[in-house]
């Protein structure tokens, strides 16, 4: 079985990787033909990767830059542990498992990564097979293995879960390791260690100030510069470019140097380096020099200076998208030129991103960010706009990222790679050191990350600032400062389950509460108002004649002429409002009785509400008149005819219907909503 998930669409499936029998090869011996087995094609049919190789080039399946490789050589001197790692990597890549769906490439690394483990402790007692943790003693010494490493249960789940993912291959490797049933993985990982999991920290409120104040400076202030700083790296490497001709035309002449042997080939790199610099054409001082003096607070006197300028304004660039976005780093490495765009609505400007997003499958999503993404976008853009035509991008579907730059002369522009080393890196250039107070903070705001925080944060030092930090920071602030709520938070981290997002918002809501004084009168007086509106509106509902949509509003429709007990009168409303046995939340598509119980899909998308699974949604006339609304808006849009995509045509296909069955429950005049059907010749 060929694992469809390694292929992207555009790849041609005659260069797919063909099954072959690999395992009767190995049972065989015959380990000449096994060796030469291909592992991998690119889509032009070269082959990047066969069996043998003690490095699996693997990017033709990987979307990641710098994470393509699976290595085998730490276990060269142990050969038959390294075939049944490869064998098991195999299996696992082509999807050998026969129950199951095919796991993803970024899966299967991690399989292969965390089995390694295993395969380690193998290596150090000499045993030749997965086979010998069969044995009750080999076993025991695993586990006390893993207990002196002090690993995190979750780690250890993994550990077990990986092993048993190689029991699964057994049909297909037609031999068994032995082992008497499946792994408990969650059994085993309590019994070995109580160390849960760390959260990622959030940044100290006044580290935070102090780094995207500096990112956004450095931004402000070359903002205007822009294509001075990109003239002049243009020039220096045309001027270094200028100086390797003429020295490389030299010793092809029959000029003999320090750094070149009989024949001509450089043999001392760095005197090589440090001729071509003899032979520059202008002095690169003299090149740097119109932006000497133009930023306010940087010293920038030679070459070096300004590739360390050039190299923080990247960063800057970087710590404002992800700071003001919470985007995860596979997102924020695909934005491009044209990411950032303004939005206008109800008479207000938003800061939009797009990028394409992967957690949940790939498709291209929106982000609302803070103003000074634009001016970071275009500045980036700028800089990296020569870099972007030379360098090799690892996916064809995601050309002209912005993120890369030119880090020797001598080198051709690559991908940035490494970012955490880079954020730590600007934040120890910049003095942004942790104080006292800072490390109390960090304790107070990061309740699950104790360990992490006696691990890498130290007083006095540099304060260890990496990407998820940015997403973890702003889900923390925005509860802790009341900027937003955690649906929208949920809707802006593309998460699937609020849940999720509330894990990152850990800390936030006691921060909010820790600086909060409140008068117990004005909040008694509020609570009351509250109750008061709520038991009238639920009361309206039962006893007018009104008509009512949602899945709710229906049903009290039906029930108006013999009312529950609960709905009987105001005042046993106004009670059981007051006691929390009746709620009623409100958006401008529907009300809501089921209050927290509620999944909150219906926030994002709408039609969720209109027949909800939960039976809360109560639609009245004033919601209605949005549907009607939502309705003409929606049905102007498709008939455009822009170039919608089938899933987008289908998310608004859905809200159109759904509009029509409220505006239906309230005899609303709307013509019916007729889809274009496109014929395809098969």
């Amino acid at each position: 079985m060929t694992n469809p998930y390694l292929y992207t669409t555009d790849f041609p499936e005659q260069h797919w990787v063909i099954n072959s029998d690999i395992i009767s090869l190995f049972h065989n011996n015959d380990w000449g033909a096994l060796n030469n087995l291909v592992v991998c094609r690119d889509k032009h049919g070269k082959v990047t990767a066969r069996f043998g190789d003690d490095v699996w080039n693997l990017q033709p399946y990987a979307r990641s830059k710098d994470k393509y490789n699976i290595k085998f050589g730490d276990w060269s001197d142990t050969p038959e542990l390294k075939t049944e790692l490869k064998l098991l990597s195999y299996g696992w890549l082509h999807h050998k498992i026969v129950k199951g769906n095919a796991p993803k490439y970024t899966t299967v690394c991690h399989r292969v990564s965390t089995i390694k483990v295993t395969f380690h402790f193998l290596k150090q007692i000499k045993a030749a097979s997965l086979a010998a943790l069969a044995k009750d003693k080999t076993f025991q010494d695993f586990k006390n293995y893993l207990k002196a490493k002090d690993s995190r249960k979750r780690n250890l789940d993994q550990i077990f879960t990986a092993i048993n993912n190689a029991i699964a291959l057994e049909p297909w490797l037609k031999s068994s390791f032995g082992f008497p049933a499946k792994l408990e993985p969650s059994v085993l990982s309590k019994e070995i260690s109580n160390k849960e999991s760390q959260q990622t920290l959030a940044i100290p409120e006044r580290l935070s100030d102090e780094i995207y104040g500096k990112a956004i400076e450095l931004i402000e202030t070359a903002f205007p510069q822009q294509h001075l700083i990109a003239n002049i790296e243009s020039e220096l490497q045309h001027n270094y470019t200028e100086g390797k001709a003429f020295v490389d035309s030299k010793i092809r002449s029959g000029s003999r140097f320090s750094c070149t042997d009989d024949m001509g080939q450089v043999t001392d790199r760095h005197k090589y380096a440090l001729l071509i610099n003899y032979n520059l054409r202008l002095p690169p001082k003299e090149i740097v020099a119109p932006l000497s003096n133009q930023i306010t607070g940087i010293t920038i006197n030679n070459a070096v200076d300004f590739q360390r300028y050039l190299g923080q304004l990247i960063t800057a660039c970087y710590i404002a998208c992800g700071g003001f976005s919470g985007m995860r780093e596979s997102e924020l490495e695909k934005l491009s030129p044209d990411s950032y765009y303004k939005d206008h609505f109800n008479g207000r400007d938003f800061h939009m991103l797009q990028s394409s997003t992967f957690k949940l499958g790939e498709k291209r999503e929106t982000w609302v960010a803070a103003p000074i993404v634009e001016k970071a976008i275009a500045l980036m853009s700028t800089l990296s706009e020569a870099w972007r035509k030379s360098v090799k991008y690892p996916d064809e579907r995601y050309p002209n990222t912005l993120w890369c730059n030119q880090g020797a002369r001598s080198r051709s522009p690559a991908l940035i790679c490494h970012w955490n080393k880079r954020l730590e890196l600007f934040c120890k250039h910049f003095g942004f050191v942790v104080t006292k107070e800072d490390y109390q903070e960090c304790i107070v705001s990061n309740p699950n990350s104790l360990d992490r925080i006696k691990n890498r944060v130290v007083i006095g030092k540099p304060w260890p600032l990496a990407t998820h930090q940015f997403r973890r920071s702003l889900a923390f602030y925005t509860i802790k400062h009341r900027l937003g709520t955690k649906v929208a938070l949920k809707q802006q981290f593309k998460h699937l389950y609020l849940s999720m997002t509330e894990w990152y918002t850990n800390g936030g809501q006691l921060a909010s509460l820790r600086d909060l004084t409140v008068d117990k009168k004005v909040q008694q007086a509020l609570d009351e108002i509250n109750a008061e509106m709520t038991a009238s509106k639920i009361f309206k509902q039962w006893y007018s004649n009104e008509p009512l949509s949602g899945s709710m509003g229906k049903a009290i429709i039906k029930m108006r002429g013999d009312v529950p007990h609960i709905y009987s009168s105001w005042e046993t409303i106004y009670e059981a409002v007051k006691k929390g046995t009746l709620t009623l939340h409100g958006t401008a598509h529907s009300y809501c009785k089921n209050g927290y119980d509620c999944d909150m899909d219906g926030v994002v998308m709408p039609q969720f509400c209109v027949d909800c699974a939960g039976q809360g949604s109560i639609i009245d006339k004033d919601q209605a008149l949005w549907w009607q609304k939502k309705h003409n808006s929606l049905v102007r849009y498709m008939a455009l005819g822009e170039d919608i995509s089938v899933t987008d045509k289908s998310h608004y296909i859905t809200q159109i219907r759904a509009a029509e069955n409220v505006m239906a429950d309230f005899d609303m005049p709307f013509t019916p909503f007729e889809p274009d059907l496109k014929v395809t010749n098969l």
